[in-house]
């Protein structure tokens, strides 16, 4: 299935693990007035999305040391 890319723009207001590390690839993001996150979000290509959510998913998995959504098995 594939996921909605909206699903993850609430990732340019907070981190879910309620505080981001220095090297979190929405930190400069979150530096942006609210209009101006919303418009570079918007502005981005699928692929530059895809890219942004897939570094959140690596660092959620890194935090919580499970392994990276990517290479979960579906049984």
């Amino acid at each position: 299935m594939k996921e909605e890319v909206s699903y993850y723009y609430g990732l340019v207001f907070s981190c879910p693990m309620n505080k981001e590390l220095d090297t979190c690839v929405y930190k400069e993001i979150r530096e942006l007035s609210l209009s101006e996150r919303i418009k570079y979000i918007n502005s981005l290509t699928s692929n530059d999305r895809a890219t942004l959510i897939q570094k959140h998913k690596n660092c959620i998995c890194q935090r919580e040391n499970k392994v990276p959504f990517s290479r979960i098995a579906i049984l």
